[in-house]
């Protein structure tokens, strides 16, 4: 395989080859292509240089694995060696885990209740209340609310974007372009919230309306510009990723699995993960349990 210059044309190539393989969605890529940017070095440098300048420029130990995650996916697809790498990956385990659980302990005593956030909810209206009951009950990221607002949905090896309709007295989500599609696959949700259904009428929307377009109507393909037009949806602003930590940690205190599990599925995320990066107990609570072991 011929060498590329760039890692620009290193991650435009990993990209196309992973997308021949497996659907990706575009939150993913512009990950991968914003990684590539922003490293001051070659991708197929010698390890130790790599692992060198890694350790200069970010100290963070879930940045550095973030770097580390997507060279060593770009190295093994250009036959480079990983071994160095990858055994530095593996050794920020514990440091991850530590950062994560004091990060969750702080964020817990700033975050308001889950009964507020529920009286809020209640009251906001429109595609404010649309959002964040995506959220609060079904454990939506940004990406997923993109939605396309269609009378019907289009035949299924077309469907590449989310799509909410409107079907008897039900609403239908046909969610296409998630960050974890790849392994979780296309989702399909039915919402039987008399409320919900009356404000997404409320809207008036017609066919190929997107929830949360441009001023001209048009789809919001930049991730930013809509993250930050999301974040001001939500409730206080807090953004998704605070408002289903809550809602984890309210799940859990009622032992409300049966919920918890339809929520992982929705969202497309597993269990394991929701556990260990969503769960607010698990700074205080898991820190005691050291203790004690």
């Amino acid at each position: 395989m011929p060498k590329k210059n760039t890692n620009n044309d290193l991650i435009k190539d990993y990209i196309e080859h992973i997308k021949k393989e497996k659907k990706v969605s575009e939150g993913t890529i512009t990950t991968y292509k914003n990684v590539g940017e922003n490293l001051p070095f070659n991708i197929l440098s010698g390890q130790p240089t790599i692992i060198a300048k890694l350790k200069d420029l970010y100290s963070n130990p879930n940045t550095l694995q973030l770097y580390l995650n997507m060279i060593i996916l770009v190295r093994r697809h250009n036959n480079e060696e990983t071994d160095k790498l990858i055994k530095l990956r593996n050794s920020l385990k514990d440091d991850i885990i530590k950062s994560r659980k004091k990060n969750l302990d702080e964020l817990d005593e700033k975050l308001p209740s889950y009964d507020y956030i529920m009286k809020e909810l209640n009251e906001s209206t429109k595609s404010r209340y649309i959002l964040n009951y995506l959220i609060l009950n079904h454990g939506f990221r940004n990406s997923s609310v993109n939605l396309k607002f269609v009378k019907s949905l289009p035949p299924v090896q077309d469907r590449k974007e989310n799509y909410i309709m409107i079907k008897g007295k039900d609403v239908l989500l046909n969610i296409n372009d998630y960050k974890t599609v790849a392994s979780h696959g296309p989702k399909e949700i039915k919402i039987k919230d008399d409320k919900f259904r009356n404000e997404l009428k409320s809207l008036n929307l017609k066919n190929d309306d997107y929830l949360f377009p441009k001023k001209n109507g048009d789809k919001i393909t930049s991730v930013s510009t809509f993250n930050d037009k999301i974040i001001n949806h939500t409730i206080d602003r807090l953004g998704q990723n605070k408002l289903f930590k809550i809602v984890i940690k309210k799940l859990l205190s009622n032992k409300s699995f049966d919920k918890l599990d339809q929520i992982s599925n929705d969202r497309g995320t597993s269990i394991d993960v929701l556990l260990k990066s969503y769960n607010l107990h698990n700074g205080h609570d898991n820190n005691e349990k050291e203790k004690e072991d």
